[in-house]
């Protein structure tokens, strides 16, 4: 099976290395678009998340392709090839089949059970579609991948009320800052993991909330969407309890407050609403003007540079006294590692969460083995199909289906011709190598020319256009 994955993950790798790794934005489909025009692997994927980044692909030439992957995101990355390589892992054949199996089911996830994973797995699949670098091998491999994980989520309580990566940055921020009640937060980025943290601080009682990301528009629809939100809505994620007994807005007076007044009438006797509002969106050019104000700020954008920079905002936190947390999501890491120095600046990155993420395992421990029955049930399946589609135990299939229907002719009509039946027999086997001839011969091509994706896609084709896998589940 010619399908393999290089990677990195929080597994191997501390968050300095990951970073260096890292095809976020559109990093990852600039990838593609080389690996496509070079035409060097067959098919690829990038699965590029705050805790991985892993390329899964299809190669004649494997031993060639480490380097080539390595080179080929230093030139995207504008850096030097990385000479040390010790953290990386690669996995060959139904090894990587089944890692793929482990990440869809969020079981090799920091945070085991989280809900994003799958999304993930989907919109890397989405683009390396449209990227054009994701054939037969790879669709039916991630088909069978978001299969699993279906599994996984539908026959297990594996992720029943688990935390996401940003549930467990917030469950950091309770534990070391303790009660969140009014607590002043700033989000930096505007994507499904700031909203995540979101509903969770929401939760959390927090006072006023300003959403800070690179495209203004962007970060008013995130507060939008938090102000929109009917008096019943609760978030998908629960805390670290498993408990969502309460809804988001009533656990939040500042959006009920802003809710009233946004809905109150302003006529002219009425007086104006306050300046002051409990969510806000801004540019992150802002940041460095509000930032002393606050006290917890959660990273989480897909910006290949710093986005809180030390020459920037050391400055003004230098002459606060106030404490400040900070809890960066993202990798590439968002804040400048210089800031955590500050006295009075208390900063965790991804690699921090463990101690949180430990209690979540705990709890879902007894789930990881029934979810592991599932991924070697699908694994099995998955490995049957692929021994299905080799061109030797093909044409076997073809030449016994001809047979099979051979006799069944000549039973059928051999009593009118009693006395020939042996020229019948004769005739219907040469009718039936000639009509053979042309499609064996072409899949005996196929396995000395074609690509390890085509020649697939063949062999399935001419399987099911003859029925032949009925026939081998009769057998």
């Amino acid at each position: 099976m010619e399908i393999f994955v290089i990677g990195l993950s929080h597994h191997t790798a501390p968050v300095e290395v990951r970073e260096r790794f890292a095809l976020g934005g559109d990093l990852a489909r600039r990838f593609l678009r080389a690996v496509h025009k070079e035409n060097v692997l067959e098919e690829a994927l990038v699965l590029d998340t705050c805790n991985r980044t892993e390329v899964y692909f299809v190669s004649r030439r494997p031993a060639d392709s480490l380097a080539y992957l390595l080179g080929q995101i230093a030139r995207i990355k504008g850096v030097a090839p990385p000479r040390d390589t010790s953290m990386l892992y690669r996995h060959d054949g139904a090894s990587a089949v089944e890692h793929l199996f482990r990440v869809a089911a969020a079981l090799d996830s920091q945070v085991v059970g989280e809900h994003e994973i799958l999304g993930q797995v989907k919109r890397a699949y989405r683009t390396a579609l449209e990227e054009r670098t994701a054939r037969f091998f790879l669709n039916k491999l991630l088909h069978r991948s978001f299969r699993v994980g279906k599994r996984v989520r539908t026959e297990t309580e594996l992720c029943r009320g688990a935390a996401s990566v940003p549930q467990a940055g917030v469950n950091l921020a309770r534990q070391v800052l303790g009660d969140l009640t009014g607590r002043t937060v700033l989000l930096v980025g505007a994507g499904q993991a700031a909203e995540l943290a979101a509903k969770a601080l929401i939760r959390c009682n927090v006072g006023r909330v300003t959403v800070a990301n690179r495209s203004l528009s962007r970060a008013e629809q995130v507060v939008g969407s938090l102000l929109r939100a009917p008096p019943d809505a609760r978030g998908s994620d629960l805390d670290e309890n498993g408990s969502d007994d309460e809804p988001d807005a009533v656990r939040c007076p500042a959006l009920l407050r802003m809710r009233a007044e946004r809905a109150a009438p302003h006529g002219a006797g009425a007086s104006p609403p306050p300046p002051e509002r409990p969510a806000q969106a801004i540019e992150l050019g802002q940041i460095r003007d509000i930032i002393c104000g606050v006290d917890l700020v959660i990273c989480s954008t897909g910006s290949p540079d710093l986005v809180l920079r030390y020459d920037e905002i050391a400055g003004a936190l230098g002459r606060s006294e106030r404490p400040l947390f900070i809890v960066d999501l993202a990798v590439p890491r968002d804040v400048d590692p210089r800031l955590g120095r500050l006295p009075n600046v208390f900063l965790h990155n991804m690699d921090d969460l463990d101690r949180v993420v430990a209690a979540n395992l705990q709890r879902r421990r007894r789930e990881i083995p029934l979810a592991e029955s599932i991924i070697k049930d699908e694994l099995g399946r998955f490995v049957r199909w692929y021994d299905s589609l080799q061109v030797t135990p093909t044409i076997r299939l073809l030449q016994e289906h001809f047979g099979s229907l051979q006799e069944t002719e000549i039973e059928r009509y051999g009593k009118l011709f009693d006395g020939d039946r042996r020229q019948i027999e004769q005739f219907t086997q040469g009718l039936c190598r000639k009509i053979l001839h042309q499609p064996i011969a072409f899949l005996r091509e196929l396995s000395e020319k074609a690509t390890f994706s085509d020649r697939l896609a063949a062999v399935d084709l001419v399987r099911r256009m003859f029925g032949l896998d009925a026939r081998e589940q009769d057998e």
